[in-house]
């Protein structure tokens, strides 16, 4: 049953170590797209689909976050302290205390038409992943699976049977699967510091819980991860702002 969603969070620790021409003295989520920045068009999206709850894990130069927060009421931010040592689930493993019900999950370095978040709010699936057709965009993660059930998550397309689509990075969980991950990722941070919450927690926890993916084919996004994938999210920006005009 589709619930009233009011809570996201967005994962912005990261060092952003291959953008380094770009973002020298700034964390990629401020990575600009007409003076704006990238984050920022992501809170915009948030917030016109009712998300008032905007928790930012920060790491890397993270009082820009801290001055984001100073003029949006709806952020808060909480730091992820080994952000340099780490991956993404022991970044949303900081959010814990935050989180206290179902939310939206996204990463802080995509541009996307804003009906990624309508849509997948609207989705009849509490725990699901939004996927894309092909891009061809570079460093593509490609999530396959049985029936309409996820089951495999990497960036190894050999490695993915019944390829179902491409995850942009964002997605829609319940409270009661986050603490399944908890669980999960709390018993391999030991061995795997950089347990990741997509390729390895969300595939560990679809072993028992059904995971479902909502597919927009032709979805215009972008990840900002280099500076060829920077080239084609201005590219992607121009094309969403032409489809708002």
């Amino acid at each position: 049953m589709k619930k009233n969603i009011t809570q996201a969070v967005i994962l912005a620790a990261g060092m952003g170590v291959r953008l380094k021409e770009l973002n020298r003295g700034i964390p990629k989520g401020f990575i600009l797209l007409d003076d704006k920045p990238i984050i920022e068009h992501s809170i915009d999206a948030l917030l016109a689909c009712g998300i008032q709850d905007i928790i930012i894990v920060t790491g890397f130069m993270d009082q820009y976050y801290e001055n984001l927060s100073d003029r949006y009421p709806q952020i808060q931010t909480v730091r992820n302290e080994k952000y340099s040592e780490t991956g993404t689930m022991y970044s949303l493993w900081c959010a814990r205390h935050l989180l206290n019900t179902d939310f939206i999950l996204l990463e802080s370095d995509l541009v996307f038409e804003s009906k990624a978040i309508s849509e997948i709010l609207d989705f009849a699936f509490n725990d699901s992943i939004l996927l894309s057709g092909k891009t061809e965009a570079g460093d593509e993660v490609y999530v396959g699976g049985d029936g309409d059930r996820v089951k495999q998550i990497s960036k190894d397309k050999k490695t993915v049977q019944s390829i179902f689509g491409e995850f942009i990075g964002i997605s829609k969980l319940s409270y009661v699967l986050y603490q399944d991950m908890i669980l999960i990722a709390e018993k391999n941070f030991d061995s795997n510091p950089n347990f990741s919450y997509d390729m390895d927690c969300f595939v560990a926890v679809a072993e028992n819980k059904p995971l479902k993916f909502l597919k927009i084919e032709n979805l215009l996004w972008a990840e900002i991860d280099d500076v060829s994938q920077m080239k084609r999210a201005q590219n992607v920006w121009q094309q969403i702002k032409v489809q708002k005009a």
